[in-house]
This record gives structure tokens, sequence and C-alpha cells, in this order.
């Protein structure tokens, strides 16, 4: 797909999370580039902010209309955005809606305001890849969709696989031959690194970064980017915590640069999550997705364990080496093993202490 199948047809991208902004960047300054362009945030949580979506606000480089949909709280509340949402979708007419989060009622608000349109999926990370560990059964969903068509007044799903409503089809993901049964047999396209190479994207990522407090363009010299996986996951694996912090040690007792990402739902900073002190450590802003840093990093190593930013880094970087912890426990669950073969299709190697020294 290039710029000539979109036309000049208007694009709306929904982005749930920063990271739903970032693949959308992406688009917008590769195939979507000559289209009209429109990006709603929905689903955000309280206080939070996107940086992206800031910073693509205050770019002259990109033309976006960027808006932030208010959240749907009571139904009578609730059904009155929707209705809103429908008129606004209805009113700029988009050629194709972009949605990470196909269960997102704001989406289906979007279709019934603009029926026509195509409908894209963005990546939404390990997900496209694994079904979610917590996913209804087939049965149950279709009695939710009924539930939830009534309550809200419109037409609606409640998918199971993340990408695998019937309303979506087609979609643009990291590794198209990894998807998951809900999204095998539509038409899903990888997402190009050229697409984030581009000077308006970089220029982009600086920004969004700068809003967050944060120096991406010092970031060159980092000798580790160490990337936290969900607070549960250190919480119910010690082991995996005193790995991190021990390889974090090791590198600023050698006197190297370290980077510190935490997850976006962690509440702690990410030297509290793994007992270190703040000093040694740059501590890169939980909001901001570590995708941003990637045109700022050259022969950085990268070290994580069960977080789509090692996937996006491995593709999309340049000059990377990217790494994931071999898990500490004997058996490992039928996610953690999924997500192993994932990693493997990306090119994420297992991390070696000895082959990276």
């Amino acid at each position: 797909m290039d710029g000539s199948e979109t036309g000049s047809g208007a694009c709306l991208f929904l982005a749930s999370t920063p990271l739903h902004t970032f693949f959308a960047l992406g688009l917008m300054a590769g195939p979507m580039r000559q289209a009209p362009k429109h990006l709603w945030l929905i689903d955000q949580p309280p206080g939070a902010r996107d940086y992206l979506a800031e910073a693509l606000e205050q770019s002259t480089a990109i033309d976006v209309k960027v808006a932030r949909c208010a959240a749907l709280r009571g139904i009578a509340s609730a059904r009155a955005k929707l209705h809103e949402m429908s008129a606004e979708a209805a009113r700029i007419a988009p050629a194709t809606i972009a949605v990470g989060m196909d269960h997102r009622l704001e989406f289906y608000a979007a279709l019934r305001g603009c029926p026509q349109a195509s409908r894209l999926y963005i990546d939404d990370g390990l997900y496209s890849y694994l079904p979610h560990q917590h996913a209804t059964a087939p049965w149950l969903e279709v009695l939710t969709n009924w539930r939830r068509s009534l309550k809200y007044g419109l037409p609606v799903e409640r998918p199971a696989l993340v990408g695998g409503s019937k309303a979506v089809q087609s979609g643009f993901v990291l590794l198209p031959g990894q998807v998951h049964a809900g999204l095998a047999g539509k038409s899903v396209r990888a997402l190009q690194p050229e697409w984030f190479a581009t000077d308006v994207v970089r220029r982009t990522c600086i920004r969004a970064a700068a809003l967050a407090g944060f120096d991406a363009a010092g970031c060159a010299g980092l000798g580790l980017l160490m990337l936290l996986p969900h607070p549960r996951f250190l919480q119910s694996d010690p082991a995996l915590k005193e790995q991190l912090a021990r390889l974090v040690r090791s590198h600023t007792e050698r006197g190297q640069t370290v980077a510190l990402k935490s997850h976006p739902n962690a509440a702690q900073p990410a030297h509290q999550q793994l007992g270190l002190p703040e000093a040694p450590c740059i501590e890169v802003p939980a909001r901001l997705p570590a995708e941003v840093l990637a045109p700022m990093l050259d022969k950085t190593v990268v070290v994580g364990t069960l977080t789509t930013a090692l996937l996006s880094l491995s593709l999309l970087g340049h000059g990377l080496r990217v790494f994931r912890l071999p898990s500490a426990v004997a058996t490992v669950s039928a996610f953690e093993a999924g997500a192993q073969r994932v990693y493997d299709a990306a090119g994420v190697q297992v991390f070696d202490a000895v082959q990276v020294a």
C-alpha cells in the first residue's frame, strides 16, 4: 500500500495508548502522508498525557487535527457522547478509520457515522500475536456484544482477540506472519522501518520527549536501555526483578550510562520497582513510548522482557542490539512461550552477558 492507494480521502485514527499514536505517526509519514488526517484520543486515563499527540498538534510538517474524547461514564451520558462522535465522523467522512483497540465503543460510534469507511487495525503490541490471557469464550463474547449493543444503542463488538472483530477489515502490524487467528484471515501488512526513519518522525519524537521533560537527543551515548515489564510481572517473579537489577548494576559499575523505562501502567519510578538508587540511572518518562528514542539511539543495547517495545525497537530501530532476558522459572506459561516465539521471529535474541560484553 503506498500513498496513492489512500488518495485524498481523510483518515481518522483512534488511539487508546501512546503506542497507537506512535504507529499512527508512522502511517501519517508513510502511506497516509497525502490524506487529510484526524487523531482522536480515546479511553485515556485521568490526567494522562499523550506527548506524541501534543507534538503532532504543534507540528508544521504533519497536518493533523487532534481531538480528545471525553471519558464515557454513565449510560445516558455515554449514549449522548457516542452520538456526538457519530455526527463528527459523518462530518469528517473519512475514507479510512484506523483503531488500535477494536472493542472500544468510540470505534463503533465512528463507524455508525461513516459506515462506508474502510476499517484498519493498528498494531496493539503482543496481543496482536497472542491470545489475551483473559479472553472470553465465544458464546460469552456473543452474549456480551448483544447486551452492550442494547445498553449503548449502537451495534458493537467486544472481540476476544484484539483486532479480531468483524468490523476490522485489514491492518498494519510489525509481524504479519505471526498474527493470531483473529487477524490471520484479514489483509494484514507490515509497518515499514522507512516510515519511522523520516526527518519529520524524528523531529516529532524529539519534541514529544521534550514535552515530557526528557532530552531524547541526549540518548545517543546510552550503553543500556532497560525496558521493564508490567509491574505485576515484577511482583509475581522476584527472581526476574533481581535479574534486571543485577544487570543494571553491572553496567553502571563499568561506567556506562543506563536508562530505565517503566511500563506505562507503572505507579512507581523504574528504579524503585527494581530497588535501585536513583542517581546512576536516567529515567525515561513512563507515558513516553520507548519507540520515540529509536531515531536517537546508536549501538545501544536494549534489554527487556514481555514488552512490545522489544519488537518495535528490533524491527524499526537502526543499529540497535535488542535482547530479551530468559525466564528465571523452569516452567513458563503458555503466554510467555508464545511471546518467545514472537521475539524469535522479530530477531530479539536471548540475552547473554558474555556475548553483549
